[in-house]
């Protein structure tokens, strides 16, 4: 065979054993990459199981299910503070509502993914902000207490985001109020296409709260309408002429003959028809008195424009407190009170602000 021949046939040997090669590095780099791709997916990396939240579980247990459907597997249980990686989420509607789903991992060394329902759960981002709150209104003295009538929902803020829902006879402090207001958007009438009559701009009214240490939220704002306030057994007889306690701040103790705790009180009332963003238009100052087995109204004042907090001591470090009083323009003013004790029976209170002068309506003062 002459030399050129035989040469090109091992050219064409040479790009047959190339191909091969080439082929053979591709599928070998093909089955790498495959490989490697089951094995992030594994770690939960290429499968959609990146940790986008974390959240605390508010349930006293609580299943992690292998899906949405009623007929899902139990993977794992997780009880009340455990914290679980939120995955996904996801709402599924039923013939009745739509359901909140969080896709989690557990931080256990088996790192368990599967489903749980939001409402079990709240995100570590809430509860940040709750006890931001909390923090914040720890050097207030509860202004009230009292439970709630319903489930209800605690928000972040008033009128914002639901933080979770409270369990009806949940016991809360009562440390603020305030006002939201907003007017319903028009309504087209049964007989027509027109809008009906402009709506009335409603109001309404809010309580900051704190929340028993059992709780994984420590504070937050629920609906005033909510809430029964549990006035003290010891003063609710004072409660009539159309004056009924919307908050009072215990300011000292006292026992009795039997060594049973009695508290003292800044009692606050309202005259039920009072209009405007006022808490309370009288302050009533009460305290025990062991040796007559009662108590003493040992100081009172009407006509008030009084809006909450009130805060116990006063801006020169005297024993007393301080309430807060709208004037007519609506600017809060602080006023303060010293506060005495006689002796084991008796304070004395005084106002040590000049009294504010509202403006008269008709001959009588608003």
């Amino acid at each position: 065979m002459p030399f050129s021949e035989a040469n090109t046939e091992h050219q064409i040997a040479g790009i047959r054993m190339s191909r091969t090669s080439i082929s053979t590095r591709h599928i070998t780099r093909a089955i790498i990459v495959c490989a490697v791709g089951t094995f992030l997916a594994g770690c939960g990396v290429l499968s959609g199981d990146t940790k986008i939240g974390e959240g605390i579980v508010i349930a006293p247990k609580l299943k992690i299910r292998s899906s949405t459907a009623q007929v899902a597997l139990d993977l794992a249980e997780v009880k009340r503070g455990d914290k679980l990686e939120i995955l996904d989420h996801a709402e599924i509607k039923t013939p009745t509502q739509v359901d909140e789903w969080y896709k989690v991992r557990t931080k256990s060394t088996d790192g368990v993914v599967g489903w749980v329902q939001a409402r079990d759960m709240v995100n570590q981002s809430v509860v940040d902000k709750t006890e931001d709150l909390f923090q914040k209104s720890k050097p207030l003295p509860a202004q009230g207490r009292g439970r709630l009538k319903v489930r209800t929902k605690l928000r972040v803020e008033p009128g914002g985001d639901v933080a979770t829902f409270l369990n009806r006879n949940t016991q809360v402090e009562i440390v603020g109020k305030q006002r939201t207001t907003f007017k319903p958007e028009k309504q087209a009438s049964e007989d027509s296409d027109e809008a009906t009559e402009e709506p009335e701009t409603r109001t309404i009214l809010w309580y900051e709260v704190r929340l028993p240490d059992a709780e994984i939220l420590r504070a937050g704002w629920v609906g005033a309408q909510q809430v029964d306030l549990d006035v003290p057994e010891d003063i609710m007889y004072l409660e009539g002429e159309g004056r009924r306690f919307t908050g009072w701040v215990v300011f000292d103790q006292a026992h009795d003959r039997d060594g049973k705790v009695k508290y003292n009180y800044i009692g606050l009332m309202k005259s039920l028809g009072t209009e405007g963003p006022i808490d309370f238009t009288r302050l009533w100052v009460l305290s025990y008195s062991p040796a007559d087995g009662h108590y003493n109204g040992s100081y009172i004042e009407d006509g008030l424009k009084g809006v909450l907090p009130v805060t116990l001591g006063t801006a020169s470090g005297k024993s007393g407190f301080t309430i807060h009083e709208l004037e007519d323009n609506g600017t809060v003013v602080p006023v303060q009170y010293q506060l005495t004790r006689i002796d084991a029976n008796h304070v004395h209170v005084s106002r040590l602000e000049a009294k504010i002068n509202h403006k008269k309506i008709g001959g009588k003062r608003r």
